[in-house]
């Protein structure tokens, strides 16, 4: 009995941030700066970069409600989109994404796992998709929470392209 409660107590206090916003939509969120990020990869020549931006519930900047994160490969040029969603959100209806009000695809994307940081979505980058973020004012997401109510945050993306340049493969 006493697992079961400790268990309950640690849901309430992981989906408290998005029950918050559910509740009320003028939550302020706090943008954290563009972390980019560097290091060689295994192979000869190989390098692996990321470029980070997270969004806070707090003006410490310690408590994570979204990550964005592009990782760069120079051996593959691919270039990889993940979303670290906040725990709380309607699993099966993943995540719509979009750009400055206009979503990409009606279908959410669906979730790759979750852990107790947050569920993870990824995707290989797309010329059209990288194009969005680079000329787009936000990043668009909406998610459901566990009552089916419609979430909407705004991801803004200024800086991003200059940030970019520096972890982009040539």
């Amino acid at each position: 009995m006493m697992k079961i409660n400790r268990l309950l107590i640690v849901i309430i206090i992981i989906l408290s941030p998005l029950n918050s916003m559910a509740e009320n939509e003028n939550l302020e969120l706090y943008e954290g700066k563009w972390i980019e990020q560097c290091k060689d990869g295994q192979k000869e020549n190989e390098k692996n970069c990321a470029l980070e931006r997270s969004l806070f519930v707090d003006k410490e900047m310690k408590k994570k409600l979204i990550t964005i994160v592009m990782q760069t490969n120079s051996l593959t040029k691919e270039v990889r989109f993940i979303l670290i969603s906040p725990l709380g959100t309607l699993i099966q209806s993943g995540v719509k994404i979009g750009f400055d009000g206009n979503l990409i695809n009606q279908n959410g994307f669906g979730f790759n796992i979750c852990q107790q940081y947050g569920c993870i979505t990824t995707l290989k980058m797309t010329e059209n998709i990288l194009n969005n973020f680079k000329k787009a004012k936000n990043l668009n997401l909406e998610y459901l929470d566990a009552q089916g109510r419609k979430i909407n945050i705004n991801f803004d993306l200024k800086g991003f392209t200059e940030q970019y340049k520096k972890i982009a493969v040539n």
